[in-house]
């Protein structure tokens, strides 16, 4: 049975919710909670339950959302998760827990989670926020930046040879690659981000052995009028079809076989083009370090890619809320 997010609050909820003065945290919520419409997304997420009456309610879709979103935003585990719901009433307000409602266990959590990947409703999530900041009219379609960026696993890479028995907390989806001398074991986030406003949109997750211009395509919406990337999305064809098609390629020229260093020219080409390349590199900084996105949470990749993507949203929603203060 799908649960319902209660609406009424109580007595003692509305004593709390006078108060006047109200913490940096519950400010910062309360300006997700206002800007984003989640009540559209209860009818997109009903393929996660069974068309059912029997049994107890589940956790309403909403609050389910808005947990993942508190979880990430905070860097929390499950169960540092369930406590903080417990103990802070700026949580509550957020998730629209009320006094006289149960607080949801980390295991509630948990399976909420796992539902929304197994009805592969991430995408469906990520795009019906992004539409809302579409409508907005933040999203300037000038230009899209595109990167990746190295997360390492949560655990380590099992030594050849080792034969002890595998563990289900050992990361099979992990694989490894270098970056310039460093070698890293885990995964890789991929965006591209609309030039100008700083929005992501379009986002992906893979293992770390993928290699950046694999998602190229994937990273490009097909409206933007410029293409920036570094040096790893250099591609002769896409250059052919950039001019074909009247889209400027900004992506950095590089040293070739045979020709191994860049003209003058071609360096101060790539001056000006990483000026604007570069915006793509603050939500990255965002995530790890202000959500604590340095090393991956989970051992396998379809859990990792919930976080991805939710950190994506929770960085879009801010960037949509700057801007929108800003004008």
């Amino acid at each position: 049975m799908i649960g319902k997010q209660k609406i009424q609050y109580s007595l003692l909820d509305g004593v709390f919710n006078s108060r006047t003065k109200k913490s940096r945290t519950d400010a910062l919520l309360q300006r997700i909670d206002q800007f984003v419409d989640w009540t559209v997304f209860e009818p997109v997420c009903e393929p996660m339950y069974k068309p059912s009456k029997k049994g107890k309610p589940s956790l309403p879709v909403v609050v389910g959302l808005k947990c993942l979103i508190l979880q990430y935003l905070y860097d929390l585990s499950d169960p540092a998760l369930e406590d903080a719901l417990i103990d802070r009433l700026s949580f509550q307000r957020f998730a629209g827990i009320t006094f006289d409602t149960d607080i949801p266990d980390f295991t509630t959590i948990w399976r909420f989670r796992d539902r929304l990947i197994r009805a592969g409703l991430l995408d469906s999530i990520f795009t019906g926020i992004l539409r809302q900041i579409d409508m907005k009219g933040l999203i300037l379609r000038k230009g899209t930046i595109v990167d990746a960026t190295l997360v390492q696993a949560a655990r380590k890479k099992r030594k050849t040879g080792d034969d002890a028995p595998e563990s289900p907390q050992q990361d099979t989806d992990a694989t490894a690659t270098k970056k310039g001398r460093k070698g890293y074991f885990g995964y890789k986030g991929h965006i591209g981000v609309d030039q100008d406003s700083g929005i992501i949109r379009r986002a992906r997750f893979t293992t770390a052995s993928v290699h950046d211009s694999v998602e190229r395509t994937n990273l490009v919406s097909g409206d933007e009028r410029c293409i920036f990337g570094d040096k790893g999305y250099a591609d002769d064809g896409l250059k052919r079809e950039c001019r074909e098609s009247g889209v400027f390629y900004g992506i950095l020229d590089k040293g070739r076989r045979g020709r191994p260093h860049l003209s003058p020219r071609q360096r101060k080409r790539n001056q000006r083009k990483t000026s604007i390349r570069s915006a793509v590199e603050r939500p990255f900084a965002h995530f790890k370090k202000l959500m604590g996105f340095t090393r991956v949470r989970y051992v396998n990749l379809a859990r990792n890619e919930v976080h991805f993507l939710f950190l994506c949203i929770i960085e879009n929603v801010r960037t949509a809320i700057a801007l929108t203060s800003q004008g």
